[in-house]
């Protein structure tokens, strides 16, 4: 308790998520079955990269004011929580008095997602430290351990995203709010689908990560040409595609560096 769990943020809970206005022009960009909320602004840069399971990621920004994220991170499932590995190795080392535990403390193997929600739905004055609820508090323990990986600047956290399951919190840091959305898929129950707004204090945007999974995709403003093309060029990942993508991004003011690397992804399709 003294060593890992003293930080005011590990009290953060869940709490009700704001009422905001939905009278606000958007645009939807369709991700991974996941209808992200953008603003109608004059998006400059958009990055894409591969990650190790050849699963695109994107950075998406306009200007200094908003800057949005886009990736898959890998919802682990842990049969010992208590598994270490070796430095320098990606394998894990269980025990079967890990496993005990983990079963003791959590009915069987449990996911990153569950230790991250029961992490934001307990606080460390919860934890009495007696005997007779050594596995019940431990497990909580863990979980809010784990929490720290949302790091200190947490002011907020609430449970669900609009429809889809998952969390959203909200953290303050250098001027600027960072939302971050963890999105659970019904179909992949192997990653967690995340999206990363970072909106300076003073910018218009604070309304739109809070829209996701709160609105209906068909009272979204007529996005420019660029966003249905990134989307068919996400889905179909061919050249053809990426080079529509191309074109419509260069009409639409998306910076030479953004396409720069769009035609390295076409150069390598095109590479027998």
């Amino acid at each position: 308790m003294q060593e890992h769990l003293s930080e005011d943020f590990l009290d953060v809970t869940f709490t009700k998520r704001p009422k905001v206005s939905q009278d606000n022009n958007f645009w939807v960009f369709t991700w991974n079955g996941i209808d992200v909320i953008l603003p109608p602004a004059a998006f400059e840069h958009i990055f894409l990269f591969k990650d190790s399971g050849g699963q695109y990621l994107l950075h998406l920004s306009a200007a200094d004011d908003i800057r949005i994220s886009l990736l898959a991170n890998k919802n682990e499932l842990f049969e010992d929580v208590f598994a270490v590995s070796e430095i320098g190795e990606p394998k894990v080392t269980t025990t079967a008095k890990g496993i005990a535990a983990t079963e003791a403390m959590y009915g069987g193997p449990v996911r990153f997602s569950e230790l991250m929600t029961l992490a934001y739905e307990c606080t460390p004055k919860e934890i009495t430290c007696c005997a007779e609820k050594g596995e019940e508090e431990m497990g909580k323990v863990v979980a809010l351990i784990m929490k720290v990986i949302d790091g200190p600047d947490i002011v907020a956290a609430y449970k669900g995203v609009g429809r889809y399951n998952g969390w959203l919190t909200k953290s303050r840091s250098g001027g600027r709010v960072e939302y971050r959305l963890n999105i659970l898929s019904e179909s992949d129950e192997e990653h967690i689908y995340q999206a990363t707004y970072q909106i300076t204090e003073n910018a218009p945007y604070h309304t739109f990560p809070h829209l996701v999974g709160a609105v209906d995709r068909h009272d979204a403003a007529q996005p420019p040409d660029w966003v249905p093309a990134l989307e068919a060029a996400l889905k179909e990942d061919s050249a053809e595609a990426w080079q529509d993508f191309l074109s419509a991004a260069e009409e639409g003011g998306i910076s030479e560096k953004s396409r720069s690397s769009v035609r390295k992804i076409i150069e390598k399709k095109n590479t027998p």
